[in-house]
């Protein structure tokens, strides 16, 4: 069978099964099995290819056609220029969480210190350590509860960041396990509704860890008890930065308020929906 005929044959069975992006998808299954890049592609599209590879071909895509997220199939997921590991129990990665560490990076570019930062329910570890891989004067602390999590970030760190001592992994429920002040505490917590996520799509809602995206009745549980207790984690002057659901920003902007926090902003992703809530703490007015 010809590389043009088994692609057609991919795209048609995502198609199928309503797989969102079905032909990127077919053709990003098919660099990932055979290495080639998209120029490889074209020029070999009336090439023959051998049955066994064929078969390995069409065994992702069945399993793509059952909804696992593609992240999951590839093992990878590229977050602000590096291709982080993904693993089954982990939160992957989303190109709109590039906006909080854009965020973070540009609140303390003029710091004349090292900075320290706190990523809480890190996930696989994307935003902390992209932040330390774009700022090298910087000190990172990656928590979550999840086991799961905190093995891939461990794995993300090793991968991204090997000899580089700045970085920490941190098993803890919140900041039980957590010591030091920092100048940002960053964090990407679950947020969705308990009775939305039965809506989102299959890659999420069957596939996903509802652990990553549960934020209980009205989406703002962990939202509270961070802005409260990272109070006592916080350098004066330092800022907490939220990722948030697009309808959450006044809301989050209220609890920053409610606890204290000044200076309070709310920043848009690429696609105009607000993404990140962000606020100081500064002792001297909080006293």
């Amino acid at each position: 069978m010809k590389l043009c005929e088994l692609l057609r044959m991919g795209r048609d069975r995502l198609k199928k099964s309503d797989v969102p992006d079905a032909d990127i998808d077919a053709d990003i299954l098919w660099q990932y099995l055979s290495g080639m890049n998209r120029m490889d592609m074209i020029m070999a599209r009336e090439d023959d290819v051998d049955d066994d590879k064929s078969e390995a071909y069409m065994k992702l895509i069945e399993k793509r056609s059952t909804r696992i997220p593609l992240q999951y199939i590839t093992g990878e997921q590229n977050f602000m220029g590096y291709d982080f590991d993904t693993a089954e129990d982990v939160l992957i990665p989303r190109m709109d969480t590039e906006t909080l560490v854009e965020t973070a990076l540009k609140l303390v570019k003029d710091a004349d210190h090292n900075v320290d930062v706190l990523d809480m329910c890190c996930g696989s570890g994307c935003i902390g350590v992209s932040f330390g891989l774009w700022n090298k004067n910087s000190r990172i602390v990656l928590a979550d509860v999840s086991e799961a999590a905190i093995g891939l970030a461990r794995r993300n760190v090793a991968k991204l960041c090997a000899g580089d001592d700045r970085f920490e992994v941190v098993r803890t429920n919140l900041f039980e396990q957590i010591s030091g002040k920092y100048d940002l505490i960053l964090s990407n917590p679950p947020y969705i509704r308990s009775d939305v996520i039965e809506t989102l799509m299959p890659e999420v809602r069957e596939h996903e860890p509802h652990l990553a995206l549960d934020g209980t009745a009205d989406g703002l549980y962990f939202y509270r008890i961070i802005a409260d207790k990272a109070r006592e984690y916080i350098k004066d002057e330092g800022y907490v930065v939220f990722e948030i659901g697009n309808d959450q920003a006044e809301d989050v902007q209220y609890l920053l308020v409610d606890s204290g926090y000044d200076d309070i902003h709310v920043v848009q992703d690429l696609s105009g929906n607000d993404r990140v809530v962000y606020g100081r703490y500064d002792r001297e007015d909080n006293r």
